[in-house]
């Protein structure tokens, strides 16, 4: 294969390409042109009563057609300038639109310390200067990108998935893809296409802008009767802009599947070993989230990307096989399914031996494949299988009989809730007891001293049912018992400290306890539905406080942050940071996201999980919390598993699915 020929071929047919994009944006100018001199010269004519035709009112108005055309040539030209000076910041600007965070030089994960190296390998190799790395640590596709202006101010960035499941020779194939997108011009191309097409869509939201305003309109006489002419112009100049973006986003297409092909081509001639970048597109073809990238940033950069991030009509790359033929003409289809089985069974010998071993046990003890996790709990959000039922029925009867005898009783139950709710110990935990002999009366404080030892033996996956399971009691207390309860819950709630994992799993049981119990209080309550952009200081305190109690070392806490709340707010985000009176804030937080729109909840789910798996595992402990929390903003997950047996496939997500649970370290 000449690689030199297959440049030079596939340059010559990019610059033709972009000429036919001039000439798109050239069409959409010449058909809003004609659009705005119809309207204005039927609007004319009906307020005049002397109609012309449209070739000579363009005759008789040269000084309106030349302004129009420069208003929508400026329309474009000033919103894909616009677009240009957003993307100025370089490189990271995109990185982090995608949810990326910067790699740091003095990283001690040794993936991470692995891409840096490969980076600064053929930086140097290339004579370019060492660009910015961010991983997209969500991402669980094998995916990567280089943005920027030029060199100078460029960025890469990878998937989690590719970190993770690429060895070096092919990380190194597919960072040589990047550097060919820097190094040949692709990346400034890229941008200026991304403003045309910016400039193509602006046009088609000003006619939609219109098409509002006018159907809002009212009036009389020859103006009232003009809104209908309006109504329609508007119409044609939105069917217009949108025809243009879609001829636009064709061309952008083309232009990135040529480009693609040029830099699969200059990889190869950088590495001079095509295995690398070759089996890193066999390992995209095997992997079960391929490619894909969640962000909702994706289609503005879809043209980046080493591999498809999302599915849509216009492919922006060739197909993978005929990439795969081109790197290897001998290469064969069925290795895909060669390598989709290796990839299986080497997660399979990374797991634990007591997963493969234990039968009951491995439910809750297994790890899981991080990468995919989030994405697969995110789907079990009300909506448990025959293999949760399963569970749940052993944790029920693995519950001490002292606790189910007290959740039977409407008095005793009260006393069991306030036993699960306590948190700390010593000092903290006898000022608890205390503020409930206050509140709730002597007897119930001695109660729930009694039933003490009993509680703190539980497991952390029998402290959440067994909470549950004693609301059916609750609910037959007198009403003014029942305020008081929940009074002091709400007192309680301002105690605890995100250093104890016990006391923050105590405290979001209490919290739990407070959701219930008022929605059964006031079961006809309504919340105004907030946006995710209004609560932002909300979504700050509960994932700094997530962050700080499943790591152990500030940085730790900070990256694991950032992987969630960049899921969240991708351009601007509040800093990490753990108030000192987090109780109290956590608290008004929870209430504020429970009144989120359930399609801002799912995004705030997804990101939460990012955070708390950060780490690539996730505890027992980790677990139960996630689930306490997502309960409190009425998201309920099933008891998580290392391995979720889906029912038959009448049910949507019919498939095994490894979650990761392991069970708490001592200090958990």
């Amino acid at each position: 294969m000449n690689f030199f020929k297959r440049q030079d071929e596939s340059r010559r047919a990019s610059r033709r390409l972009i000429v036919l994009f001039v000439l798109a944006v050239m069409a959409v100018v010449f058909a809003v042109d004609l659009l705005v001199f119809a309207a204005l010269s039927a609007m004319q004519g009906h307020l005049q009563g002397d109609q012309a035709s449209l070739m000579t009112w363009i005759s008789w108005n040269p000084g309106v057609v030349l302004a129009t055309t420069l208003i929508v040539l400026g329309i474009i030209g000033l919103a894909s300038l616009y677009k240009t000076m957003v993307l100025g910041g370089g490189g990271g600007v995109v990185a982090r639109s995608l949810g990326g965070v910067r790699i740091s030089g003095d990283t001690g994960d040794p993936l991470q310390r692995r891409l840096l190296n490969v980076v600064e390998e053929i930086s140097i190799a290339s004579g370019v200067p060492m660009p910015e790395v961010y991983l997209l640590e969500q991402e669980a596709g094998i995916n990567a990108f280089a943005a920027g202006h030029n060199p100078s101010n460029a960025a890469i960035g990878v998937t989690r998935g590719a970190l993770t499941l690429l060895n070096r020779a092919e990380l190194q194939g597919v960072i040589a893809h990047e550097f060919s997108h820097i190094l040949n011009g692709d990346m400034k191309l890229n941008l200026r296409l991304m403003g045309l097409l910016f400039g193509l869509l602006v046009i088609a939201l000003i006619a939609r802008t219109i098409l509002r305003l006018a159907g809002q309109s009212r009036g009389g006489g020859k103006r009232g009767a003009a809104i209908p002419l309006l109504l329609v112009f508007a119409l044609g100049v939105l069917i217009v802009g949108y025809v243009g973006l879609f001829f636009g986003r064709l061309i952008q297409a083309a232009v990135s599947r040529r480009r693609e092909s040029l830099a699969d081509a200059s990889a190869v001639q950088f590495t001079r070993d095509p295995t690398g970048l070759r089996n890193a597109l066999v390992k995209i073809g095997a992997n079960a989230g391929g490619s894909r990238i969640g962000n909702a940033e994706v289609e503005e950069v879809a043209h980046m990307l080493f591999a498809p991030g999302i599915k849509r009509f216009m492919a922006t790359h060739p197909p993978l096989i005929e990439r795969l033929t081109a790197i290897d003409p001998r290469f064969d289809a069925k290795e895909i399914e060669t390598m989709r089985a290796r990839m299986l069974a080497d997660a399979e010998l990374q797991a634990p031996r007591s997963e493969r071993t234990a039968a009951s046990a491995a439910s809750l003890h297994g790890v899981i494949d991080l990468p995919a996790a989030p994405l697969v709990i995110a789907e079990l959000v009300a909506n448990p299988g025959t293999a949760h039922m399963r569970l749940a029925r052993e944790i029920r009867e693995s519950l001490p009989q002292s606790l189910v005898l007290a959740g039977q009783h409407a008095d005793s139950a009260q006393a069991l809730l306030m036993a699960l709710a306590l948190g700390g110990n010593g000092e903290l935990r006898q000022q608890q007891m205390k503020f409930i002999a206050q509140r709730l009366g002597s007897d119930v404080e001695a109660a729930a001293r009694a039933l003490q030892d009993d509680v703190d033996a539980l497991d952390p996956e029998q402290r959440m049912p067994a909470l549950l399971r004693s609301f059916a009691m609750l609910r037959q207390l007198p009403r003014e018992q029942r305020m008081r309860l929940m009074s002091c819950l709400n007192g309680m709630l301002q105690w605890g400290a995100p250093d104890r994992p016990g006391s923050l799993r105590s405290y979001v049981l209490r919290k739990l306890a407070q959701v219930h119990l008022r929605d059964e209080l006031e079961p006809s309550r309504r919340q105004r539905q907030l946006s995710l952009r209004g609560v932002q200081e909300d979504v700050q305190v509960l994932f700094s406080v997530l962050a700080r109690y499943g790591h152990e070392d500030d940085v730790a806490s900070r990256r694991a942050y950032e992987a969630g709340a960049c899921r969240v707010y991708p351009r601007q985000r509040p800093a990490y940071g753990v108030p000192e009176d987090w109780a109290s804030r956590l608290d008004v937080a929870l209430s504020r996201l429970d009144q989120l729109a359930p399609v801002a909840k799912e995004q705030l789910l997804d990101a939460l999980l990012r955070t708390v798996t950060h780490d690539q595992q996730l505890t027992l402990g980790e677990a139960e919390l996630l689930r306490a929390i997502c309960a409190s903003l009425h998201c309920p997950l099933p008891p998580l598993m290392a391995k979720v047996q889906r029912d038959p496939p009448a049910e949507p997500q019919a498939q095994s699915v490894a979650v990761g649970v392991q069970r708490d370290s001592a200090n958990h």
